[in-house]
């Protein structure tokens, strides 16, 4: 999984950020370094819709993750979930039910002691360092066992996991494997960007401008993002652009909803 946009012209452009910080950044958390800024301000420079994406993404988290804890779902397994900052799984999942587990399991060992000191005192919680294409790996590893029963129903939350998961890395055997490990009763939340043409336009923009090399990211269909719940019973609304999944009276008014390129679904497995 990349880890930050690399630098391949050197110390001109010795920007070497780390994607999970930017994040945070755009999220108005405090765990980001000067580095991650500036890349940040770069990106949006070129792509300038892109924190607005970061920002919808993590309301439609909580949307799922407080529809999955009104039914019933009471263990989360958030999958490549970056640092488990303010407002995430297990704020929301707890606040419906304080009895909710969560395990946040990222491939980037950069951000493992911030996320320990973030989930400080929160009862049930994990991070855990292990590569989520290791199903079983991840499921048997120590700190995951601690919290979650993998013998029964649980949620996955692959939120932006398959962007950078490439069609040679068989992104969908990954999520085949997934699903096959979970237990009837289980649900697959996954959100998803788009093929977007401003998005590519903005990646080739940051590239000729030499602020680095962007992160490969693989960009999906509506039709194909769908393709992954495969065998699953799919929630309503759908696969959907992800202002149209179950917005709350309180969700930040975006104009024509149904063209954000950015999908996501829930689909349980029976």
């Amino acid at each position: 999984m990349p880890q930050g946009a690399l630098n391949p012209d050197g110390a001109t452009f010795a920007v070497v950020p780390n994607i999970a910080r930017i994040r945070n950044f755009w999220l108005n958390g405090d765990r980001h370094e000067a580095g991650d800024r500036e890349m940040a301000r770069r990106i949006e420079l070129c792509c300038p819709h892109i924190p607005y994406l970061v920002r919808a993404q993590r309301s439609l988290v909580q949307r799922q993750v407080r529809y999955l804890a009104e039914q019933g779902v009471t263990q989360f397994l958030d999958l490549g979930s970056g640092l488990p900052d303010q407002g995430y799984v297990h704020h929301v999942a707890q606040e419906v039910d304080p009895a909710c587990r969560v395990v946040y399991v990222d491939a980037d060992d950069s951000i493992a002691a911030d996320s320990a000191e973030l989930l400080e005192g929160s009862a049930n919680t994990r991070f855990v360092v292990a590569d989520c294409r290791d199903v079983a790996g991840v499921l048997d590893h120590r700190d995951v066992r601690a919290v979650l029963d993998p013998a029964t129903p649980f949620a996955v939350l692959m939120t932006e996991l398959l962007l950078h998961v490439p069609d040679s890395e068989d992104p969908e055997g990954l999520v085949s494997s997934w699903v096959a490990a979970m237990p009837p009763g289980s649900y697959l939340a996954v959100s998803h960007f788009g093929e977007d043409d401003q998005v590519l336009k903005g990646f080739r923009i940051f590239e000729s401008l030499r602020f680095g090399r962007f992160p490969e990211v693989s960009l999906r269909s509506q039709e194909r993002v769908a393709e992954f719940f495969t065998g699953l019973d799919i929630v309503e609304p759908g696969v959907v652009p992800a202002p149209l999944w179950r917005p709350g009276p309180d969700e930040e008014t975006v104009r024509n909803p149904n063209e954000v390129r950015m999908y996501a679904g829930v689909g349980r497995k029976n």
